[in-house]
């Protein structure tokens, strides 16, 4: 397929740290292209156009590495919607050297790009809620840990069958533990993975 000039697009985005980017190689009047460089951790795309998109159309995003050239759909803008922050998905990272992506932006029927979303939303929102779940299950170990080990536990009435253990703590000490928890967070994000 062969690329054509760059034609002022109806859409820009924008990465941290790098200038704005509106030049894309239009491929065929409906599929634009253009190379970000070092990925990014998000990115902005957004409609520049004065002019609203047709009825029943959007422009569908998707991200590819360099190397492979693979596309992934991320998002879209609509009129409905006409800006979004996307993260980059981790399947088109790597932490052991920069991979250099490419974003490619294509016009595309709305109800097409809702198929789209709904398949990438329903996993996206289960790794979500994993990741929820296992970073809250860190937090009550550690709460648990730390009071455990600083609390006086009084034994229960053995002539009483309703009665538990008891573990007595000083209040500042709940203070202290979220002090700490909060200063490791500063020294390291990746404190609860």
């Amino acid at each position: 397929m062969a690329v054509a000039p760059n034609v002022l697009p109806p859409f820009a985005a924008i990465l941290p740290g790098l200038p704005l980017v509106t030049e894309f190689n239009c491929l065929d009047g409906v599929r634009w292209i253009a190379p970000l460089g070092n990925a990014p951790e998000s990115i902005v795309v957004f409609l520049t156009s004065p002019a609203p998109l047709a009825p029943g159309i959007c422009l569908g995003i998707y991200l590819a590495r360099e190397d492979d050239g693979a596309f992934l759909y991320v998002g879209h803008l609509s009129n409905m919607r006409p800006s979004t922050i996307l993260r980059v998905p981790p399947v088109l990272l790597n932490v052991d050297f920069p991979v250099r992506l490419l974003i490619g932006i294509s016009q595309e029927k709305e109800e097409d790009v809702a198929n789209l979303g709904a398949t990438q939303e329903q996993p996206l929102q289960q790794e979500q809620a994993a990741t929820r779940l296992a970073m809250a299950e860190r937090i009550v170990e550690d709460l648990f840990n730390f009071v455990m080990s600083y609390g006086r536990v009084l034994s229960a009435d053995p002539t009483d069958a309703q009665s538990e253990e008891t573990v007595y703590l000083p209040a500042s000490f709940v203070s202290r533990w979220r002090e700490r928890v909060l200063t490791k967070m500063r020294k390291d994000a990746s404190f609860w993975n």
